[in-house]
């Protein structure tokens, strides 16, 4: 009797362990059928991207984002499809999700012929930070369109410490809208290295490649670059002057104050707001009497600067 009884038990334990297999199957590998209909999807929000209804291709790239991985390779496969919307809503998806086989594509559709997508592309690359991209986007900083340009550079300062030697070699580009936006991801990267190269770039021979360090500075705050955003007050382009009175409101440093006063009197309004805002946030006493003459400033804005900052030194 007993030795049926543990026969009994044995066929159940078999029984029970191969439910388990089973089950084990059905979820660690699903059915053909199962990928067959996620790939059907997939293909169905990607035809979605063609909608004419712009909420509907707004959920359409949710959708796909949310799948993931397993929408990577039909969106790489739609960068090369006609219709320049989808591609680049694909390229925007692609940097959502973040998968490195997207890179090369991506790259490639840097050259597309429509600069939304090439502007979506960079996005995108910057997204995956991937340090395969950082000569492409470094060229992308010499593209026609201006938002290509800015993503671009968006991008190389988003993947950081891999691109700084590119972009400091860039700083020395024959094209000045280059050395611009070269300087500009340095700043967005946060290192270091980039102070001493950027101190430089402030006398570039084009007005907009020095105003584009002057503002990189401005972002690193870095205490370095201070006597350099001074003399960049007294540029000759007033940009720069504006970049460089942004930068020392940032900075904060009292070693300022004097160049600051000088530039109350600037002639331009813009630069004589964010001097008296620097003045304010400095609250250096030798600010008091040049922020009280500025009170009667003809710029209604730099009256309200002026007015804000000397609240700041009472």
């Amino acid at each position: 009797m007993s030795g049926l009884l543990v026969e009994h038990r044995s066929k159940w334990c078999l029984a029970v362990a191969c439910v388990l297999v089973l089950v084990a199957v059905m979820l660690f590998c699903p059915p053909a059928a199962v990928a067959g209909d996620a790939a059907a999807e997939v293909n169905s929000l990607i035809k979605q991207l063609r909608s004419e209804d712009y909420s509907a291709q707004v959920e359409a790239v949710k959708a796909l984002i949310d799948i993931g991985r397993p929408a990577v390779g039909p969106l790489i496969e739609a960068l090369g499809d006609e219709n320049a919307d989808l591609r680049g809503r694909a390229a925007y998806a692609l940097g959502r999700i973040g998968d490195n086989r997207a890179v090369e594509p991506l790259v490639n559709a840097l050259g597309d012929e429509n600069a939304d997508v090439r502007r979506r592309a960079g996005y995108a690359l910057g997204s995956i930070g991937d340090n395969r991209a950082v000569e492409p986007l470094i060229e992308a900083l010499g593209d026609e369109d201006l938002r290509v340009r800015q993503w671009a550079s968006e991008a190389l300062g988003r993947i950081g410490e891999p691109a700084v030697e590119p972009l400091i070699e860039a700083l020395r580009d024959k094209d000045a809208p280059v050395r611009g936006r070269a300087a500009s991801a340095l700043g967005r990267t946060g290192d270091e290295r980039a102070v001493d190269p950027l101190m430089q770039a402030l006398g570039d021979g084009d007005a907009g490649a020095r105003r584009w360090a002057a503002e990189a500075l401005a972002r690193l705050g870095q205490k370095p670059g201070l006597d350099y955003l001074i003399k960049a007050l007294g540029d000759q382009d007033v940009s720069v002057r504006r970049s460089a009175a942004v930068g020392l409101c940032r900075a904060g440093d009292e070693r300022a104050v004097g160049p600051l006063i000088q530039a109350l009197g600037d002639g331009d309004a813009q630069v004589r707001q964010w001097a008296a805002g620097a003045l304010g946030r400095i609250g250096d006493k030798r600010a008091v009497e040049p922020l009280r003459r500025a009170l009667d400033d003809k710029d209604a804005a730099v009256r309200e600067a002026a007015s804000e900052a000397l609240k700041k030194l009472q």
